[in-house]
């Protein structure tokens, strides 16, 4: 297994994690269905510029089996949205955890002091990796979704 930063390269890999993924993981990740995984999406995932937008996979092989990203939503904006999808026949082995941790390190060097989290209220395994990785600063139950803030270290 490796750990690495996602990059354009790796559009047919993140292609095959989706259509992979069962639909409920799909809707947990993204709060929506898709057939098959939209290029917009996979462009997304992929295009990362290590400044606003950062991405690391799980690589087992040639595969990615797991997935995780931050998104600064304004240029130089103290504050990213983090995301995590994780192959299911890999979930609950700390994948997810590993890559939030290293995620969070990432963005505090990039100058981010908050990473924030929108999970749905019934996605248990989400919550629980929430509270497990760090200590929310604040956590917030919206009818279907669940926030999560968390303060990085300086």
């Amino acid at each position: 297994m490796a750990v690495r930063p996602v990059g354009p390269d790796d559009a047919d890999r993140v292609r095959r994690l989706l259509e992979r993924s069962s639909p409920e993981s799909i809707y947990r990740r993204f709060f929506t269905l898709f057939p098959s995984p939209p290029a917009r999406v996979v462009r997304r995932l992929t295009d990362v510029d290590h400044a606003d937008h950062e991405g690391l996979a799980v690589l087992d092989g040639d595969e990615i089996v797991a997935l995780a990203s931050w998104d600064r939503p304004r240029h130089a904006a103290a504050e990213a949205e983090i995301a995590v999808l994780v192959d299911d026949a890999w979930q609950h082995m700390g994948l997810g955890r590993a890559l939030v941790r290293m995620l969070s390190g990432d963005a505090a060097r990039h100058g981010i002091a908050v990473l924030n989290a929108t999970v749905l209220s019934d996605n248990h395994p989400a919550r629980q990796l929430a509270v497990r990785v760090g200590q929310p600063t604040s956590v917030v139950l919206d009818g279907p979704e669940a926030f999560y803030t968390f303060s990085l270290a300086s």
